[in-house]
């Protein structure tokens, strides 16, 4: 089978492949949780809807207005919601949280994913990137002295700092650590403690996560472990989070495909390889995938197409114009 390959004339046949288009999306008036409504999609069609760029966003809102629907609907987007301590502490009292009534709120999804605590001891989440004062710890959490860092920094700017000088940043484990971190922080201002989550941010389709069209505003996180994304039509298609059990409309998708064929000859270096082989011809077929992928040519579906006869190859008939091809 080395010694089959593509391009010199002899043989011919034809190759038929797929190839993706855009996403096209399917609106469902039935209110489902998000798992639910998952389900559906995948047994129906292909899976929740996957949104990845601005003319699929335009697409998405187009087919769900059409259906006469102008709120919220499910899409395929979900996030854990993991939060953990800078220095790894998982025992007990890694579970302490002392957030504010309004908090966490994921004001600006994918970006509050830091902790910062006011100097009335309540926690909010926080942009990362903000310039904030910090409180170190230093020694071990059974027997620890907190520490302010009074020069503002980032969050991973403020963890370095505590690393280097100190142990790490704080770890809070219950009110008597609260309130100590809470007296090092002058009136009115916040500072950095060690909590922190990572974005964790997914398409039910395993997709990559790259485009986004994020809601910028209240997106309460409570105590939920897992949250869905929806696109709010009421916000212009922007996506938001809830709690995964709500009830709603949803959007699916599936790919339309395009079939072409590919006229093609193989010549054979080696004259005992016989073509009617079906793991000659699987053979070849994989080279051809392996070649298009070295060009960047992802989504290819290949296949033989057969004509009347059975067979995929005819051989050309020598000292005339005329060719007999074989359709895949």
């Amino acid at each position: 089978m080395e010694g089959i390959f593509i391009g010199v004339l002899c043989l011919s046949g034809c190759l038929t492949f797929s190839t993706c288009l855009l996403h096209q999306y399917h609106f469902v008036s039935d209110a489902m949780n998000w798992t639910e409504a998952q389900s559906y999609c995948r047994e129906k069609y292909t899976d929740l809807a996957t949104i990845e760029n601005t003319e699929e966003m335009k697409k998405l809102q187009d087919t769900v207005s059409a259906a006469g629907h102008s709120s919220k609907v499910w899409i395929g987007l979900y996030s854990h919601i993991d939060w953990k301590w800078s220095d790894g502490f998982n025992q007990s009292g890694a579970e302490y949280r002392n957030w504010d009534p309004t908090d966490p709120t994921n004001l600006k999804p994918n970006n509050e994913l830091c902790v910062i605590q006011l100097n009335s001891g309540s926690w909010y989440d926080n942009n990362c990137h903000d310039q904030r004062q910090f409180v170190c710890y230093n020694g071990t959490l059974e027997d620890s002295d907190f520490v302010l860092g009074n020069q503002a920094k980032t969050w991973s700017e403020a963890q370095r700092h505590c690393r280097e000088h100190y142990t790490d940043l704080a770890t809070v484990r219950n009110d008597a650590d609260n309130n100590k971190t809470q007296n090092l922080i002058p009136h009115g201002n916040w500072a950095w403690i060690g909590l922190y989550r990572d974005p964790q941010i997914y398409w039910s389709d395993g997709s990559s996560y790259s485009f986004s069209s994020w809601y910028y505003g209240f997106n309460p996180l409570g105590s939920m472990k897992v949250i869905c994304g929806v696109a709010d039509l009421e916000q212009g298609g922007k996506w938001r989070l809830f709690s995964c059990e709500e009830r709603k409309s949803f959007v699916c998708y599936s790919v339309p495909t395009v079939k072409t064929v590919v006229k093609m000859r193989v010549k054979l270096e080696d004259s005992s390889v016989d073509l009617t082989d079906p793991a000659v011809k699987e053979q070849i077929l994989k080279q051809l995938q392996d070649r298009l992928k070295e060009k960047g040519l992802s989504g290819v579906t290949l296949k033989w197409k057969e004509q009347a006869d059975g067979k995929v190859f005819h051989k050309e008939e020598k000292g005339s114009d005329k060719k007999k091809k074989t359709e895949l």
